[in-house]
């Protein structure tokens, strides 16, 4: 299974394009974002889903940007668009598919069947397509550890707080608050223990760069891969509050420093600024330079 620390792409922002919007979808592999979500769900209009099918494929055959993962956001397993909005991505030069509104792991392990089908009918290799799962009910939220390990093609899960809060009867609105935070802290521990990304909710209002910049961090603090973004705009705020700053990688060398002095000379643990340093302490260290020079 993928994480963060050992993928290709770094998985900070995850930025929908409308699959129908010619214009969305040309600009879309210049915009900075890690990973694109093409939509064919919620974004598109029953009626205009075929054109979008057409205009994502069109897009992904011209071997857009590599630096990006790419990503198409199909429709529920029991909508009458399921089985062309696999083909769409078996046919693309596609990384992964995110899977709308899976409530269990049952569902996840029918997808990996029709799926494995499409790929072998197609001809092409068995599994190469992984998924992330959206996380949108109750019922999905108490399954996250079950859906995450339903399947190696599983990759992530990804928070749907909008749709989550109308299965719990409140008014969408940010996610840093009452029980859809609490999903939140679920999701990511269920998705940490079954060693895949867990990915933030949307936030909806794109003019509010300071709430939006808050929760950003806040997320990042909490141990999301990642988070979801609708505007071109978020995709700087969201990459500042995944990026260890100019501090905390300093600090991380001091860090590192002192535990090399130490095994140089035979000891299992280090003192630093009145800091007990021990092994786990290390291999976070680690990791926050990883990420910091992943991103350049």
């Amino acid at each position: 299974m993928t994480t963060m620390g050992h993928c290709r792409h770094l998985r900070r922002s995850f930025l929908y394009v409308p699959g129908s919007e010619e214009r969305k979808l040309a600009k879309a592999p210049g915009l900075g974002a890690d990973a694109v979500i093409l939509d064919l769900e919620d974004s598109v209009a029953p009626e205009r889903k075929a054109e979008a099918r057409e205009r994502i494929l069109g897009l992904l055959r011209a071997n857009p940007n590599p630096a990006v993962e790419w990503l198409i956001r199909i429709n529920a397993l029991a909508s009458a668009h399921f089985e062309a909005d696999v083909a769409c991505g078996v046919r693309s030069n596609l990384d992964a598919l995110v899977v709308a509104k899976v409530d269990g792991p049952e569902v996840v392990g029918e997808i990996d069947r029709r799926l494995t089908a499409a790929e072998r009918d197609a001809g092409r290799p068995v599994g190469r397509l992984k998924l992330f799962v959206m996380i949108e009910s109750a019922r999905a939220v108490l399954n996250a550890y079950a859906i995450a390990t339903a399947s190696e093609r599983v990759a992530g899960l990804i928070l749907g707080h909008v749709d989550l809060s109308l299965d719990l009867g409140l008014a969408p609105g940010p996610a840093n608050q009452g029980t859809v935070h609490h999903a939140r802290c679920q999701l990511v521990l269920a998705a940490r223990a079954a060693r895949v990304d867990a990915v933030d909710a949307i936030y909806l209002n794109i003019q509010d760069h300071d709430g939006f910049r808050a929760e950003a961090a806040q997320a990042a603090g909490m141990g999301f891969a990642g988070k979801q973004a609708i505007h071109p705009a978020q995709i700087a705020i969201v990459h500042a509050a995944f990026l260890p700053s100019p501090e905390r990688v300093r600090r991380a060398e001091r860090v590192l420093d002192a535990w090399a002095r130490a095994e140089a000379e035979g000891k299992g643990v280090a003192v630093l600024d009145g800091e007990l340093l021990e092994p786990p302490v290390i291999a976070m260290e680690r990791l926050i330079l990883e990420r910091a020079q992943r991103a350049g």
